[in-house]
């Protein structure tokens, strides 16, 4: 079959008609295309944190220490004077009153200087009486009166050593309490300072212990205390004693727990734990997973602000134990980081989910963000 010429020359005006308006199509795009604006820039995909948020409340807070229980009161008696012990007038671990006598020492040689010193007091004061007579007739001179007077008071002095050292012959008890230990023995000599006894008051306790610098300022006379034996037992005490020194060699100030002892426990000398109540405080309880440190190594905690910023905010820890740790130094109430928090700074911007769903917009945790790794294990 043969092909007209008119067929031909028909279909190539339609291709070039075609061609002719296919390119007057792009050149009228290139030439009314319409200018960039700030909407086809390249979008920034900021990180998701989940937050939850808590609020304050009050924590007792305490300080730990490990002290020694002591009697309220405990003597060594020492013998003022020489002698021979004559009679024992206690027995070890018996209870005895204040003023009561313990043992009695030789007193013959202590009677007789007593009796001597009462003798030199008599004549003094009759020989001073003679010489005021004679002074006031002028046969007397005024110094020889002053003499009598002045050899007068040294001889009351005397009398009144005498009447002590006999006194001191026969010890008694200082106060109410225990004799814990008694080493005199009929018929021995003592000298002057030596030990033959102890005497100790357990109805009251005190419990020394001492309290780091840095928490001593939260220690007051008053507070209560929670004094734990090595048996389990618990005691209630009161901080009757703050030392105003630091102790030299261990930078730490001592300080006494007082406590009754109705029941005269036999406690004294043994170890015990203090729990000591410095007083409530505002605090968070959280996780310690949640806790973190900066670039400086300080301790804190990432919570978000109103602008959906991240703030690292440095915390003091007051505790912390399986059920968790409580800090101090966050606001009252405040969205805390609770997922997504390794993988923010301070500063930084994100987007917020609420742990509960309902605070703000969740996203879509199945997405490629930090938070979707924490989800899988990583904080």
């Amino acid at each position: 079959m043969k092909i007209k010429i008119s067929q031909v020359a028909a279909a190539v005006a339609v291709v070039g008609f075609v061609g002719w308006a296919f390119t007057a199509r792009v050149d009228t795009a290139l030439a009314e295309a319409p200018e960039a604006t700030a909407d086809s820039k390249p979008s920034i995909v900021l990180p998701q944190v989940e937050i939850q948020r808590s609020e304050a409340s009050l924590y007792d807070r305490q300080t730990v220490l490990q002290g020694q229980i002591e009697p309220w009161r405990s003597v060594q008696l020492r013998t003022q004077v020489a002698g021979t012990v004559e009679s024992v007038l206690v027995e070890q671990g018996a209870r005895i009153s204040q003023g009561e006598p313990l043992i009695r020492l030789s007193q013959s040689e202590y009677q007789a200087q007593l009796s001597s010193a009462k003798a030199s007091v008599r004549l003094k004061e009759a020989e001073l009486k003679a010489a005021k007579k004679l002074y006031r007739t002028n046969l007397q001179t005024e110094t020889a009166v002053l003499g009598l007077e002045s050899e007068l008071e040294g001889a009351r002095s005397s009398l009144v050593m005498a009447q002590q050292q006999l006194s001191h012959a026969a010890p008694k008890a200082p106060f109410d309490g225990v004799v814990d230990q008694l080493d005199a023995e009929l018929g021995q000599y003592m000298t002057v300072g030596e030990v033959w006894g102890r005497l100790v008051n357990i109805d009251r306790l005190k419990v020394t212990a001492q309290v780091p610098q840095q928490d001593v300022v939260n220690v007051a006379v008053g507070q209560p205390v929670e004094i734990t034996l090595l048996d389990g037992r618990q005691l209630e005490g009161r901080v009757s004693f703050v030392a105003s020194a630091a102790d030299a060699s261990t930078r730490s100030f001592p300080i006494e727990v007082s406590l009754d002892n109705p029941d005269q426990l036999r406690i004294a000398g043994a170890s015990a734990t203090l729990n000591v109540h410095l007083g409530d405080v505002s605090a968070h309880k959280l996780s310690p997973a949640l806790l973190s440190l900066n670039d400086k190594g300080e301790l804190g905690v990432k919570w978000v602000n109103g602008q959906d910023k991240v703030v690292f905010q440095p915390v003091e820890l007051l505790s912390t134990g399986t059920d968790g740790a409580w800090v101090t130094g966050l606001p009252e109430s405040v969205p805390v980081i609770s997922l997504g928090g390794g993988f923010v700074q301070a500063g930084q911007k994100v987007v917020v989910v609420s742990a509960s769903g309902a605070d703000r917009p969740v996203a879509d945790k199945s997405a490629d963000t930090p938070v979707a790794a924490v989800a899988n294990g990583a904080n």
